[in-house]
This record gives structure tokens, C-alpha cells and sequence, in this order.
């Protein structure tokens, strides 16, 4: 081993509390990370006060403003990568560890595929590159084989990427703000030849301890009203996802999926119909005008519109 070996980040927005028990379940590891920086995406210094108090060794970057989770992807890794650690935790401040030795097999589990690993992970699927869509991994899969390579591995499922893929240029796009930068991300990592790798047993365990090993699909459901903002990221930020990688196919599969989704969310109730259309009207309409600096968050129904 290095003495640059292994470092996290975790990029956080006004969740101290949240925030300092991922840090102990992160520190708690049997293998933790040389190095902790908090990327701060905060708009005041409760985190700043707090990590001083509980945990001073760790690192801090305050940001100046909400970057989301690619914005403080980018600077996370770019930050650790240059400081020459070898694999760096991509971790959100509600994202804690499994178990105690999550990191531990993960990192053996990355030595073990050598320099053409790019990054590993607890859950992870392949990318269905007709419609757009994940496919989920089968059990049978994973009861088959201890290691198991994937088109992606998702925001909070443990990613783990190594450092010299983010030298080379790999990093998140910080105008997608938040939604499918894991996905742009890792897609960037498979072009440049880099394999994607989950563990296959801490895969397994979670899906037990989630009830989800017989899992389907399911009908269109409503949703909380309070979640909605978050469809407007997913619909703008999959179609530049899908068209940067030419999956043209699957662009127009989104496109026409999210206009039917809207249309059947009717059904829900007018107001709720209408909430759902506007989201997607307004998503496709900033991807088409490239408005990557308009923000939708919850709690504030007026989009913030001006320009950085």
C-alpha cells in the first residue's frame, strides 16, 4: 500500500446532524479513510462550528454557495486526486456505510481487478441503451459470482473511484447540479476504459435487509407533493446524459415517456396533473435553451434564474 491510499468526501448542505453520524459510521470503518474533507455546500456555518467541535481533524471546504452534488463531486475529487490518493469515497452527507468492513471489501475487491478498475461500489446495474432505462440487476446474478462489473453504480450506494481516472479529466459535469451525474460520470469512466465493479455479497445483504430481493416493477404511483422538484433534474439532466453518449434512441424515449407520464398523472387530479406537466415542460424546456443555472428546489416554488 501507498501512503496515499485511500481518502472520502462527503459533500453536505445543511444537514449537520445528518452529516456528523455519517462521519462516525465512516471513521468506525475497520479500513477508514487516511484523510476526511467535508465539501460544504452550506449557506451558513452550522457545519463549519460543529465539525470544529466534534471531529477538528477533518478536512473543510466551504463553497460559497449550493454546487448540489455534482458541483461538490467535481471539487471533492479533484481536490483528494491531486493530493495523490489512489481511491477516493464520493459520499452525500446522508450516505453512511453498511457494515463496519464495507470499505474494507471494497477496496480488496478493487485491488484484486488491478489498473483497469475504475471504481467500486455496493449497488450498481447495467444501463438499457434503447430506452434510457436501468436494468436491474437479477438476483441470480449476484448468487453467481462474488464480483460483478456494471454500466453505473448510484449516488449513496458507496462509491469508491480511483484517483487516476480523475487526472485523466474524468469528473462530474457541476451543471447538472443534482440527478444523474453519477450516471454521466460513470459512463465517462466505460469510455475511457475503465471497469465498474460492485460486491456482490454486501449487494445480496442489502437487498435483504430492504425487503427488495422479489422486487418489480410497479405502476406509475403518486408521489408527495414535497418530492416533485426532483423529477424536473431527472428528466432535464437524463436527456443530456443520453444525448452526450449519442444513445439518441433513448433521448427520444425519455422525451415521449416523461410527456405520457405527465398526461397520466391526470389521473391523480387536476392540480396534481398539473404540477407533474409543469415540471416536465420546464425540464424539457432548459435542456432544450441549455438553462443549466435555473434551480428547483423544495420549498421554494420560484426558480432561481440568475445566472452565476
Amino acid at each position: 500500500m501507498t501512503n496515499k491510499k485511500f481518502a472520502a468526501f462527503i459533500v453536505t448542505y445543511n444537514r449537520p446532524d445528518i452529516l456528523m453520524d455519517t462521519i462516525e459510521k465512516c471513521l468506525n470503518q475497520t479500513m477508514p479513510p487516511e484523510k476526511l474533507l467535508i465539501v460544504d455546500n452550506n449557506d451558513n456555518e452550522d457545519t463549519k462550528n460543529k465539525l470544529a467541535q466534534l471531529y477538528p481533524n477533518a478536512a473543510h471546504i466551504m463553497v460559497g454557495h449550493n454546487s448540489g452534488f455534482a458541483g461538490g463531486g467535481k471539487i471533492g475529487l479533484e481536490t483528494l486526486a491531486k493530493e495523490g490518493y489512489e481511491w477516493i469515497l464520493w459520499a452525500d452527507d446522508n450516505d453512511p456505510p453498511y457494515t463496519e468492513d464495507t470499505f474494507e471489501k471494497l477496496l480488496k475487491m478493487a485491488e484484486s481487478y488491478g489498473a483497469t478498475c475504475g471504481q467500486v461500489g455496493v449497488v450498481g446495474h447495467k444501463l438499457n441503451r434503447r430506452t434510457g432505462l436501468l436494468i436491474r440487476t437479477a438476483n441470480e446474478e449476484l448468487q453467481n459470482c462474488e464480483y460483478l462489473e456494471v454500466d453505473t453504480i448510484g449516488g449513496g450506494m458507496i462509491k469508491i473511484i480511483r484517483g487516476a481516472s480523475v487526472l485523466k479529466g474524468i469528473v462530474p459535469e457541476p451543471k447538472l447540479f443534482f440527478g444523474f451525474e453519477d450516471l454521466d460520470f460513470d459512463l465517462s469512466q466505460k469510455r475511457a476504459g475503465y471497469k465498474i465493479v460492485v460486491h456482490s455479497g454486501l449487494f445480496l445483504d442489502l437487498r435483504k435487509k430492504w425487503n427488495r430481493m422479489s422486487v418489480k416493477h410497479t405502476r406509475i404511483r403518486k408521489k408527495d407533493e414535497s418530492v416533485l422538484w426532483r423529477d424536473y433534474y431527472s428528466i432535464r439532466n437524463s436527456l443530456f446524459v443520453m444525448a452526450k453518449n449519442r444513445y439518441y434512441t433513448a433521448f427520444f424515449s425519455i422525451l415521449f415517456v416523461s410527456i405520457g407520464k405527465s398526461l397520466l398523472n391526470y389521473k391523480h387530479g387536476f392540480r396534481y396533473g398539473s404540477l407533474v406537466t409543469r415540471n416536465t415542460c420546464r425540464a424539457i424546456r432548459d435542456y432544450g435553451l441549455s438553462r443549466w443555472y435555473v434551480r428547483y428546489l423544495p420549498g421554494k416554488p420560484t426558480p432561481k434564474t440568475k445566472k452565476k
